[in-house]
């Protein structure tokens, strides 16, 4: 009796556990908005950097890379670090780009430069064993977010999915990129990715440290202090970049109040690139809102080349109502689209790990950038027009002639929306 009784209370801690673990999220926070008075963002951005937790840092130099030309640059500046290399990812498999950072990073350390590494444990499970002893050989700090235990099924449902590579405490990077083949080349075929990344260099990379630090304390326990880490950082240039970030335990999704507000300011145009594109609807009811303001709205997602099908099914359930709407509405054809890209009024633009689905806006741990400069935006707005040339774009007309079938699919699949 008393065993039947404990392996009843035993069955009861585990389905509590995995209960809270699939039901508790973050709130996304889309607000009943009086558009009229919030002002274009080039002049609002303090209220929407302050609203999502974030300071406008003036004083930054902004480079803007494409797909694979990401990785050079990225390792020249781990090859010639001299105090830090900090780098957080999702995805880390074995292949070309792994041998290449897992060089680098070796290199640094051995030279003296404090490296750490952290992995999310489910994204990088495949990750070559030789390679991460080889980083610790060599003196590297490598650590994995969240490993799956049986005391921690609640917080295994948050992962991190930051990207981000912070150099000497001055240089900083944030993307789309895993380290993986997929990343490498020119999105010339579906084995080779559409990606974007920035690499800022002045005071904004020290609120980038402080997200990898934030990460790097709970899973590791350490705290990477001093000079080396956070140093005095001078002036590089002159674009304001603000750093937004969400994390597991916030009652509220930062990324996802930032989006709203930064759409909901725009004046004359919207554009968003974006892999996994199933919001709540109240993001759909915004988009549809501006259009009717008079902002052209463009949405770019994923054809047939994707690695979540289920995904893009669900997110097609939203298709005719943004088209209804006036929303332009475009699917990528040559491989996957992987950047997550927002533009707004060609000054502002948003680059980060963030997609527009429900897990990045509710669950996982996120980061991205905010960045006030026209150039970086005629930058990013050109790379978007380029994939037009590549991509179809929906008609309302022959989208409502979807079979039954078709339909019905995408409905049942958005209604997991929530776990997606």
């Amino acid at each position: 009796m008393f065993i039947t009784a404990l392996a009843w209370m035993l069955a009861g801690v585990v389905l509590t556990a995995a209960y809270f673990a699939i039901t508790h999220r973050r709130r996304t926070p889309y607000l009943e908005l009086d558009i009229d008075r919030l002002p274009p963002i080039d002049q609002g951005l303090e209220t929407v950097s302050g609203c999502t937790g974030g300071v406008v840092l003036n004083g930054n130099r902004v480079d803007v890379f494409h797909n694979g030309s990401l990785f050079p640059a990225v390792l020249a500046d781990i090859e010639a670090a001299r105090h830090s290399v900090h780098l957080e990812t999702f995805v880390w498999n074995p292949g070309r780009v792994e041998d290449q950072f897992v060089e680098a990073l070796s290199t640094s350390a051995t030279r003296g430069v404090d490296v750490r590494v952290l992995i999310d444990a489910l994204g990088g499970s495949a990750a070559s064993a030789g390679a991460l002893e080889k980083l610790a050989g060599a003196g590297a700090q490598v650590s994995f977010y969240c490993r799956p235990r049986w005391w921690n099924l609640r917080r295994f449902n948050h992962r991190t999915h930051r990207k981000l590579l912070i150099v000497d405490g001055q240089i900083a990077y944030t993307f789309g990129h895993g380290i993986a083949d997929e990343w490498l080349g020119d999105a010339e075929d579906e084995h080779h990715w559409r990606d974007s990344g920035v690499r800022i260099e002045g005071p904004a990379a020290f609120a980038l440290q402080s997200v990898f630090a934030e990460n790097w304390l709970e899973e590791a326990q350490c705290v990477p202090a001093g000079e080396r880490c956070f140093p005095k950082i001078e002036p590089k240039g002159d674009i304001g970049v603000h750093v937004v970030s969400s994390q597991s335990g916030e009652a509220d999704s930062a990324v996802a109040l930032l989006y709203t507000l930064a759409i909901a300011s725009a004046r004359k145009e919207v554009i968003i690139q974006n892999p996994y594109f199933a919001p709540d609807e109240g993001m759909c009811e915004l988009l549809g809102l501006m259009v009717r303001r008079g902002v052209a709205v463009h949405l770019m997602v994923p054809g047939k080349q994707t690695d979540s099908p289920f995904v893009r099914l669900a997110s097609r359930h939203l298709y005719e109502r943004l088209l209804e709407a006036g929303v332009r509405l475009y699917e990528f054809q040559p491989t996957l689209l992987h950047q997550k890209i927002v533009i707004v009024d060609g000054v502002w633009s948003h680059v980060g790990s963030t997609n527009l689905d429900s897990r990045s806006l509710t669950l996982n741990e996120e980061v991205g950038v905010g960045i006030l400069d026209a150039g970086v935006a005629s930058e990013l707005r050109n790379a978007f027009t380029a994939d037009l040339r590549r991509s179809v774009e929906l008609n309302l007309q022959r989208w409502r002639k979807r079979p039954l079938l078709a339909r019905g699919s995408s409905w049942l699949a958005y209604r997991l929306h929530d776990q997606l």
